[in-house]
Formats: C-alpha cells, structure tokens, sequence
C-alpha cells in the first residue's frame, strides 16, 4: 500500500524530487538479491567472480543514482521487504529476523552513500506470522507443519525493538521512521508523507483493497485466540519500549 501510494503520488506529481525504486526494480537488477551471499562474515567477497560481480552491481546502482539526482530526485525512496530478510528464513530458523545487522551491511557495501532514513513498518506478531505462513504456498514454498513452529514463535522473545537495534547497529547516523501496520488503513497519507517527504494534500491514495495474498489462499488455523492475545500483549509492551527510542520518529503518533 505504502509502495504504490508513493508511486501514484510520483505519477500525479512527476516535478515533486521523489523517486520510487520498488521491489520490481531493485530484483531486476542483476545480482542484487545475491548481495548477502557474495560476501563473508567479514563483508568480503567469498571469491574473485563474487567480487567481480558486487562491484559491477555497485557501479551500476551509482550510475543510476547519478541519473536520478540529474533529472531532479532529491529523495530516492529504495523499497524492498527482505533487506533485512525473509519470513521464510525466519520459520526455518524459527527466529525472528535473525541476520538483520549482516544483510543491512552487505547491501550498505554496494550503495553509494549510506541511508539517512530507514523507513520501517511493523505490526502484531500473530499477524506478523499468520499472514507469513498463510503467503509461503502462494510463493511457491512449503509451509512448515504449523506444530512444529507454534511454541518457538511463541517462546522467541525477540521482536522489533532488536531488528531497530540492529538496524542502528548498522547506520548509526540514520533516522529510523516507524508506522504500525494497524494505523495504514487510516492515516495512509500521513505515513506516506513522512516518508516522502511531501505535503500531505499531494498525497494521493489508490483506491481499493492492496493485499499480495489471493482471496482463495488457505488461511488455516495457527495461533488460538489466547495464543493471539499474549502476542498482542508482547508487541503492545515492545511498542512502549519503542515509544522512548531517541533515534525513531514514529509517522503516526
């Protein structure tokens, strides 16, 4: 929603300096979901042909780049939801988002100047997970039996205020820009504008339901309501933490 917000906003608005690179985009360049795996624990190219090849791609975002900022961009908006990874790695380590500080800084080494904003929308765990295993068959990968992960996912303590830890792990200096999933559906405009920088009234919101899951995906069962109820407690608690983070500014307060 907040993708194709901006992006109808850019449309409506083609002289306002903003530029959308949405996931479309960054996946079709050659090598970029490969970033993380071409490089160690070190953050240095497992081989020639991996350096070869995250050197080629740096040149070509900072070509790119150049040719925004030539055409009048001031505020290039990267989007991309598994940056700091994917839900699918998080049910098969059972963790959530485990490898935050490494993904970020792989894909640090080949952007030609570090983020001064990350942007970062986040939302009830039992939401979280139940819309994750409901979107795996659609993707095209197997959903784990839902036994199996129920007492891990709920038994993990870790949640969003270790990811925005990580994340400054990582851009120290970068302003963090926050929005609950649960306010989108009312103050998509106001979030939008936060993040792009505009007024609010250029704004404009694309009618219609966005959702990537298909009505006809099975949704089946995996949390009771008491198991649902103790995660809502434990994102409302990890928001209150949030709420005293200097370094984050919430889009709706």
């Amino acid at each position: 929603m907040v993708e194709r917000t901006i992006t109808a906003t850019i449309a409506a608005h083609p002289d306002c300096g903003v530029a959308m690179w949405a996931p479309r985009r960054l996946r079709d360049m050659s090598g970029f979901q490969m970033t993380a795996q071409r490089l160690d624990d070190d953050l240095v190219p497992v081989d020639k042909k991996a350096a070869v090849a995250l050197d080629r791609l740096a040149s070509e975002i900072a070509h790119d780049v150049a040719q925004e900022r030539a055409r009048g961009v001031k505020t290039l908006i990267m989007s991309e939801e598994n940056l700091m990874g994917g839900m699918r790695n998080n049910f098969r380590t059972k963790r959530f988002y485990p490898q935050v500080v490494r993904r970020l800084a792989a894909f640090d080494s080949i952007l030609p100047t570090s983020p001064k904003t990350v942007a970062l929308g986040v939302r009830d765990y039992g939401a979280v997970w139940t819309s994750a295993f409901h979107y795996l068959p659609q993707a095209g990968q197997a959903a784990p039996p839902v036994d199996t992960i129920r007492p891990v996912l709920l038994d993990d303590k870790r949640g969003w205020p270790d990811v925005v830890e990580d994340v400054g792990a990582v851009w120290a200096d970068a302003d963090i820009l926050m929005w609950r999933q649960e306010d989108l559906g009312t103050n998509t405009r106001e979030i939008c504008a936060a993040l792009s920088g505009l007024d609010d009234d250029m704004i404009v919101v694309p009618d219609g339901k966005i959702n990537a899951r298909k009505d006809d995906t099975p949704r089946p069962t995996v949390f009771s309501d008491d198991e649902k109820k103790h995660l809502s407690q434990r994102y409302k608690r990890h928001m209150r933490r949030l709420s005293d983070v200097p370094s984050v500014r919430w889009a709706v307060t």
